[in-house]
């Protein structure tokens, strides 16, 4: 069986023993005859401004047919896609294809586009506060945390094997500050979802360049 919830924001929040033991928590008393725990996992969902995935063609191209923005329900809009890309492919008219059109500008989105975006600004006003961590000689294998030196910040965390990595907390997408992602091991953009190792190489995008290394003197 497998079970999901519990979902936030990327880079708000790291928590993620607490929303695991929650799942469990709410899922053992509907299965009573339920197993004992295998897997766990955590990972970035995409979500459009509407909540609703773009299945079509893809905007400004005449031959090239896209689906994404599942929002954590790809097994479903995976079947859907295979039938409306089908029809839209064969010329055949569909009433879904206006719901799902990668072109469309919902206005009812709009509210939601505004919000999401003010997490850039809030992100950017970090560069003004101090720092998570004095020191980073406190940390364990497994935890990271972001220091102030001077007029820059530090992401710094101790890999599970022990090794310390000092990199810039800057995101190199749009300049947001990262933040520690405990359950998956890795340094979250609340931006735009970058996702970034220990030692600062690039996991997942919109970023393509690695967090800068700082040395321990902090530049």
């Amino acid at each position: 069986m497998i079970a999901g919830g519990e979902d936030h924001k990327s880079g708000e929040v790291d928590d993620g023993e607490e929303r695991f033991a929650k799942i469990e928590a709410w899922l053992r008393p509907l299965v009573p005859a339920l197993g004992a725990e295998v897997a766990r996992w955590s990972g970035q969902v995409l979500e459009t401004i509407d909540r609703c995935g773009f299945i079509g063609l893809n905007p400004g191209d005449k031959h090239i047919w896209i689906t994404t923005g599942d929002s954590g329900q790809g097994m479903t809009q995976g079947a859907l896609a295979g039938i409306l890309l089908r029809k839209l492919l064969l010329g055949e008219e569909t009433p879904w294809a206006e719901v799902y059109e990668p072109a469309r500008t919902p206005v009812a989105g709009a509210a939601n586009y505004l919000k999401e975006n003010m997490t850039a600004v809030k992100s950017f006003t970090e560069y003004l506060t101090g720092g998570e961590l004095d020191s980073a000689e406190a940390l364990k294998p497994g935890e990271g945390g972001i220091l102030r030196s001077g007029l820059k910040k530090i992401a710094v965390a101790r890999d599970r094997e022990g090794t310390l990595h000092r990199v810039s907390a800057s995101c190199t997408h749009l300049g947001c500050i990262v933040h520690w992602n405990g359950t998956e091991q890795c340094w979250d953009c609340p931006c735009h979802g970058s996702q970034f190792a220990p030692d600062g190489s690039v996991l997942n995008g919109p970023a393509i360049k690695p967090l800068t290394t700082v040395t321990d003197d902090g530049r």
